[in-house]
């Protein structure tokens, strides 16, 4: 099955379901009521993991190339998916989900055999061998990416459209390498997450169908991501610079160290909701929805273009890494500006100043 079409049945798959659900979750109690930092108007269906993961079980298990690491992929992403779904319909604690993260965590190395053994030559000094401490590195680095996701879906659009992005980019990585597995999971989910984003898009034109992916669909993405990443980096299958995959999804690893510094900061749990995120910034300096969601994705296409360009001129790791911090280091700059870029900003961007 070629990319294109794989592309295509998750696209009909995950649209299909997400108009079949909407009335299922209305009957199970898969809401999102607006209260405290959810500002949004009237329940919202949070039925986007589960119509997700359903394409990609059938654009995947339908292309012929799944194999024993296929079928574990899928459920241990199926596990993912439906203890988001029982967290968004009856709130489980940070520990609790903690736990089942880190159970998905150690069954996906365990199943795959795969690890984080070298960290590339990230400053020009020689590679970052982790030795002993490949395995902790590796469970760390797919729970913070699992995460990461999870913070960052707090506005339309904003974790539906860095993952289409980051899933785009780890495509065009793999084309090189021709990973199989990876090219059929990423044009997967790239259908699936188009299919969401039609009801997901902060857009006028689908406020009567609005969807939320919920933890299910933000807690898949995070480890989706973090599977395929770690598929890439190995050098028996893409070889691909850990350096070059920090550039392929900037934003969620950006939101999870500041969220996580500024929350010990303030002496609060690293996984406990608030509302000082940039994307909240953003919108109380007066950018809407719309333009949040814009500044995030041009931001997010932009960073996949360098990845790819860079990876396809085999730049060294040590100049992808200082260049991330470079870019990590604009992100800071933007954070502080927030006053002067709500105050400057084009009459069509403004939405109401929130407080």
């Amino acid at each position: 099955m070629t990319l294109l079409w794989t592309v295509l049945v998750a696209f009909l798959v995950a649209t299909t379901l997400l108009l079949v659900l909407r009335p299922v979750a209305v009957v199970v109690g898969l809401l999102d009521h607006p209260s405290g930092h959810k500002q949004h108007v009237g329940p919202v269906p949070v039925i986007g993991g589960v119509a997700m993961l359903g394409g990609l079980v059938v654009a995947y298990g339908s292309d012929g190339a799944l194999g024993a690491h296929g079928l574990m992929l899928l459920l241990t992403a199926a596990f993912v998916v439906v203890l988001g779904m029982v967290d968004d319909r009856y709130t489980l604690t940070p520990s609790v989900r903690l736990v089942g993260q880190l159970l998905v965590a150690m069954l996906l190395i365990y199943t795959t055999g795969f690890q984080v053994h070298d960290l590339g030559n990230l400053l020009g000094t020689g590679p970052w061998l982790l030795g002993d401490f490949s395995w902790l590195f590796t469970v760390l680095a797919i729970l913070a990416l699992i995460n990461a996701f999870n913070m960052l879906d707090g506005l339309d659009g904003l974790a539906g459209g860095a993952a289409v992005c980051a899933f785009t980019g780890l495509l065009l990585l793999a084309l090189a390498q021709d990973v199989v597995r990876v090219l059929v999971v990423c044009s997967a989910m790239v259908g699936a997450l188009l299919a969401f984003l039609m009801f997901n898009v902060p857009t006028r034109y689908n406020r009567s169908v609005r969807t939320f992916m919920g933890d299910a669909g933000s807690t898949l993405l995070g480890f989706l991501l973090a599977a395929v990443a770690l598929t890439l980096v190995q050098p028996s299958t893409g070889s691909i610079p850990p350096a070059a995959i920090l550039w392929v999804m900037p934003i969620p690893i950006f939101e999870l160290f500041t969220s996580t510094v500024r929350r010990l900061w303030q002496r609060k749990s690293p996984l406990a909701a608030d509302n000082g995120h940039f994307h909240h910034r953003l919108q109380q300096a007066g950018f809407s929805e719309r333009a949040v969601f814009l500044v995030y994705f041009a931001f997010s296409a932009s960073s996949v273009v360098v990845a790819t360009a860079a990876s396809a001129c085999s730049l060294p790791a040590a100049v992808m890494f200082i260049g991330f911090l470079g870019l990590f280091a604009l992100w800071l700059a933007g954070m502080r500006a927030v006053p002067w870029l709500g105050a400057n900003l084009p009459a069509g961007l403004r939405g109401e100043p929130q407080r």
